[in-house]
């Protein structure tokens, strides 16, 4: 495991250092020594046409190539999954100095939708596209023009209502709550959440994705959701609870967590208690109940603007990919969905260039027809 693990490592450090060339157009820090790098994949003003030149572009021998005019011999046996990584990058690197030199397409494209929106216990809805500030109830509503939304209130002063804060398909937004705990929601995800936290629990209700900076108290900070509960008392977690999702995880970055599990095929429940670096995966239709130790980096790559998928079904992806750009996605064989697929992708290339990427890395095919996307091969 540990020796899989250098080897994800390296192939991201090597990642890293393509994109920096890419970006400012000098290949030395890459391959100071390699003037047949520079031929073969040309200097970054080039890429594109050189590219263009090709109606294939075979990632594995590209890969091969740099990493023999790279490495010493003895470092070859880096595993084609796992270095496949670099060959995703050099190639998104590629299409995004193509848009940025020729003024295509925005690469951003895809982003705009919807923006959140709070929903108050009267059913008043607050659009939160725009910097405000509102007293409702004895409490403060500041809505910041940095993606956050908080609630601040006097002690003992404000009214205890139920809230509901809606991010849609498309976006994110950061909530912070009366006491302090931070909640940034994944697209297409609702919390529903009191202005003020009671004195015998803090409760909240999430049905999609959010990650959870808990801040800690005697009072315990409860998530609910239809199928898992987590329970802490301060601690900083990610939790995926999409409705349509087939599994329901729960995964631990600092301190400790009580996680219950209900089954939807009978009334039994499920319990478990995590540490950091362990995962809670929940399938609510078997009632069957997994943890498992995973990287937590790439369990929450999204809080960083970023897609990471290690040996992930192209159906999973394409799921994510269509809530974080407000897409409906079908494919068109049953099959393809569950091609295999390691990627590593800055969101803000824009789902053009990423599906451009999954198109090298898998080969499928897609069609764009407004927000629609259709897969095929």
């Amino acid at each position: 495991m540990e020796e899989v693990e250098n080897k994800i490592n390296e192939a991201r450090r090597i990642a890293r250092q393509i994109e920096q060339a890419l970006s400012n157009g000098d290949w030395e820090q890459v391959a100071p020594d390699s003037p047949r790098l520079r031929e073969e994949v040309g200097i970054p003003a080039r890429l594109h046409e050189n590219i263009k030149r090709h109606d294939s572009f075979d990632t594995e021998k590209a890969l091969n190539k740099f990493i023999a005019a790279t490495r010493p011999a003895r470092r070859l046996s880096v595993v084609y999954k796992y270095a496949a990584a670099v060959a995703c990058l050099v190639m998104l690197g590629v299409g995004y100095y193509f848009y940025q030199t020729t003024g295509g397409t925005d690469p951003r494209s895809g982003l705009l939708a919807q923006s959140a929106y709070l929903v108050l216990d009267d059913g008043k809805q607050v659009e939160l596209n725009r910097q405000m500030q509102m007293d409702y109830n004895g409490l403060r509503i500041i809505n910041t023009n940095e993606g956050k939304v908080s609630f601040q209130h006097e002690k003992e002063s404000a009214h205890v209502s139920p809230n509901k804060l809606v991010v849609p398909e498309g976006t994110e937004y950061t909530l912070q709550l009366s006491d302090g705990t931070n909640v940034h929601l994944n697209a297409g995800s609702t919390l529903v959440f009191p202005s003020v936290f009671g004195k015998d629990a803090r409760v909240v209700e999430l049905s999609g994705e959010g990650y959870f900076d808990v801040t800690h108290s005697g009072v315990p900070f409860i998530v609910k959701s239809k199928s898992m509960d987590v329970r802490v008392l301060g601690t900083t977690f990610n939790m995926t609870a999409y409705p349509e999702d087939p599994v329901v995880t729960t995964t631990l970055l600092t301190g400790k967590v009580a996680v219950t599990c209900h089954s939807q095929t009978d009334t039994t429940t499920r319990t478990t208690v995590l540490t950091p670096g362990l995962q809670a995966r929940f399938q609510p239709r078997e009632g069957v109940l997994q943890v498992d130790s995973v990287d937590v980096e790439e369990q929450t790559a999204w809080r960083r603007g970023e897609f990471t998928f290690e040996d992930v079904d192209l159906g999973s992806i394409m799921t994510i990919i269509g809530r974080s750009f407000a897409l409906n996605v079908t494919f068109d064989d049953p099959e393809l969905q569950d091609i295999k697929c390691f990627i590593s992708i800055q969101r803000d290339k824009g789902y053009e260039d990423i599906l451009k990427i999954i198109h090298m890395a898998t080969g499928v095919k897609f069609k764009k027809d407004g927000n629609e996307i259709r897969v095929y091969k």
